[in-house]
């Protein structure tokens, strides 16, 4: 049966004609293929995990993508950041180039198989910014439960309801910009995915046109790749190191003052009055208090002296 027997027109294309297509779609268009913070054009611009090659007719190496954010932050952090596609290629059914891992072996009718090696880097900051920073954190928490400031605690609930605690803002009401988080350390990871899809038809909106679609049905990781060596672990240590130090850790801060009894009141409170003021205030580290607060003894300590006005 000839192909024009089922329609007017056919047209197709093999999986090599597609594979050759990625191939100069990488070499002529890398900013399809690489995405990156701004930072990577300037200081990190040796940083990529693996090296872009510029097109021969120029134009942009990768696409210019949004800091990654510190999450809970009590005002807006960035982190720079890069993620690059290589090794793409594609085998269409019956699928006989790629070698599936078993959990998408085999590919089914009108499926196609995808290969492809993901590089993430994440430029993570050393302890001195992250210290400097976290005194910031502190300062904006701190300010904002000054009396007539609103709090930058964990929300009980907006006027809107629901429980959800809303992103920062300056004093005109807008989102507050995203302060970058400096460093020059970018650890990388890569790894090798696949992943099962079809091909389907329709519109898409209001367009009456038909266009032609990629669905992604499946995805697996199968390993990571040693060449460059992988930094997973120190990439998800250092996000989370930051989410805590920089965005948990300084909405705990409680004031001192908050601990202090004051006894002269306390007194009043139960009918007794005396002449002077007595209130207990923290005592200073000293050689008999190396240490206010103080964790031992699996107890949290803190050490007050009598002060009398």
């Amino acid at each position: 049966m000839a192909f024009t027997d089922r329609s007017d027109l056919f047209a197709a294309v093999h999986e090599n004609g597609i594979n050759a297509t990625i191939g100069q779609l990488m070499l002529q268009r890398p900013s399809m293929f690489n995405y990156a913070t701004i930072l990577f054009t300037q200081a990190l611009s040796s940083q990529f995990c693996l090296p872009i090659a510029p097109p021969p007719g120029g134009g942009p190496l990768f696409t210019v993508e949004p800091q990654l954010p510190v999450l809970g932050a009590p005002r807006p952090l960035g982190l720079d950041w890069c993620l690059q596609l290589s090794n793409v290629s594609v085998d269409l059914y019956p699928g006989n180039t790629l070698t599936l891992p078993p959990e998408l072996d085999p590919i089914g009718s009108q499926q196609f198989a995808l290969h492809l090696r993901a590089c993430f880097g994440l430029a993570c900051p050393n302890d001195q910014v992250v210290e400097n920073l976290t005194a910031e954190m502190e300062a904006a928490v701190a300010a904002s439960m000054l009396p007539g400031r609103p709090t930058t605690g964990p929300a009980t609930g907006p006027a809107g309801g629901g429980g959800v605690q809303p992103a920062p803002e300056d004093r005109s009401g807008r989102a507050a910009a995203v302060q970058p988080v400096p460093s020059t350390n970018v650890l990388c990871t890569c790894l090798e995915l696949f992943g099962v899809g079809h091909f389907q038809g329709g519109t898409i909106g209001s367009d009456p046109q038909q266009w032609l679609k990629v669905r992604l049905d499946g995805l697996e990781v199968v390993d990571l790749v040693t060449v460059p060596p992988s930094n997973l672990e120190d990439i998800v240590e250092c996000y989370l190191r930051l989410v805590l130090r920089l965005g948990v850790l300084p909405r705990l801060i409680v004031p001192m003052q908050n601990l202090v009894l004051d006894i002269t009141r306390m007194l009043r409170d139960n009918g007794t009055a005396i002449g002077q003021h007595v209130t207990l205030v923290p005592a200073a580290v000293s050689a008999d208090v190396p240490a206010n607060p103080a964790v031992d003894h699996d107890q949290l300590k803190v050490f007050f002296n009598l002060k009398v006005d």
